[in-house]
């Protein structure tokens, strides 16, 4: 009876050992250069509240910091990176505030998962700043020129924005009859050229689990539309990726 009995108990401990790591190959790793895939990203919980270096007003420096953060499954800012910055002093203060940011964690499955993010951080002089020595006034301060005829931003170069472009229409793309045949599952992750219409302009494939899904994500990527990202107050063109997931007895996922 005991043989019988402690047999049970590891045959229960090895099934569970078994679940567990089934479970475990399942999740995806955050990765600084690759894609996560998740159904709800991350959002603050508050406003930060960065605190605007003395030293940095007097000599009228502004300009926004763009940080990289590893976000925890409890919505904790697990690590901070500078991807780029404007001078030491607000690159520091903006990494002092993420630090203390609390989040919401993204989710994946009804789980929440752990990934990257990237996080402007503003700082503008509202009132005046330092030009050669002495303080001007508001009324005195000029634009900065503007390039109306600016080419398009290469699909690597980083493009600094205050506000991402947001969904407003969506297409379904077609799941290949092919694949369905066959059975094939997959992933495409297209990087969209988005216009300051907030129209696409161009698509590519920068990833794909299986090529016999690209033209069909491609083609419902071009039928997206968006608000336009934003920088300084205007429209301007931007990069995004953008996951479509192709699953058979599934709509399809896309996720933004």
């Amino acid at each position: 009876m005991k043989i019988k009995l402690v047999l049970s108990l590891m045959l229960i401990a090895f099934l569970g050992l078994i679940a567990q790591q089934k479970e475990g190959a399942k999740m995806q790793k955050p990765d600084e250069s690759g894609f996560i895939e998740v159904d709800k990203a991350p959002s603050l919980k508050s406003q930060l509240k960065p605190v605007y270096p003395k030293l940095a007003k007097l000599a009228g420096i502004e300009g926004t910091v763009y940080l990289k953060l590893l976000i925890s499954e409890k919505g904790n800012v697990e690590k901070v990176k500078v991807e780029q910055g404007v001078k030491d002093m607000l690159d520091n203060a903006a990494i002092d505030a993420a630090k203390k940011a609390s989040f919401s964690p993204a989710m994946l499955n009804n789980k929440a998962v752990k990934v990257w993010v990237i996080l402007p951080v503003a700082f503008k002089l509202e009132v005046e700043k330092t030009v050669k020595g002495r303080l001007l006034r508001k009324d005195e301060l000029k634009p900065m020129p503007s390039n109306e005829n600016e080419e398009e931003p290469a699909m690597d170069k980083f493009v600094p924005v205050e506000k991402m472009p947001e969904m407003v229409n969506k297409a379904n793309p077609v799941y290949p009859e092919e694949a369905k045949k066959n059975g094939i599952e997959g992933r495409v992750f297209v990087k969209m050229l988005i216009g300051k219409e907030g129209v696409p302009k161009r698509a590519v494939v920068v990833k794909s689990d299986n090529e016999i899904f690209n033209q069909s994500a491609i083609e419902a990527a071009m039928k997206y539309t968006f608000t336009p990202a934003m920088q300084g107050g205007k429209p301007v063109a931007v990069w995004v990726v953008m996951p479509f997931k192709f699953e058979l007895g599934k709509d399809i996922k896309i996720t933004y």
